[in-house]
C-alpha cells in the first residue's frame, strides 16, 4: 500500500508511485516453481506495485488533468 501524507512534496509523491511494491501471496504451483527455481519455498512475493506501462498511464491520466485545469489556474 502507498500512504501519501498531507506534508508530502510532489517528488515525494512520484517517488511512492514508482518505487512502491506490494506483497502477493502464491498459490501452491507458483510456490513449487519458486522453490525449484530459486531455493525460496516462501507463500509471499514482493512485486513492483505499478509496471512502466501504468505508470505511464498515469502520467497521461495526469497530463490530461494538467491540460485541462492549467486554463483556469492562469487567470
Amino acid at each position: 500500500m502507498i500512504q501519501i501524507n498531507d506534508n508530502d512534496q510532489p517528488i515525494d509523491v512520484v517517488q511512492k508511485l514508482v518505487t512502491g511494491t506490494k506483497i502477493v501471496t502464491l498459490n501452491s504451483v507458483q510456490r513449487a516453481l519458486r522453490g525449484v527455481l530459486a531455493q525460496d519455498d516462501s507463500d509471499e512475493c514482493e512485486f513492483d506495485m505499478f509496471s512502466l506501462e501504468e505508470i505511464k498511464e498515469i502520467i497521461d491520466y495526469l497530463t490530461v488533468y494538467y491540460e485541462a485545469h492549467k486554463e483556469g489556474e492562469a487567470e
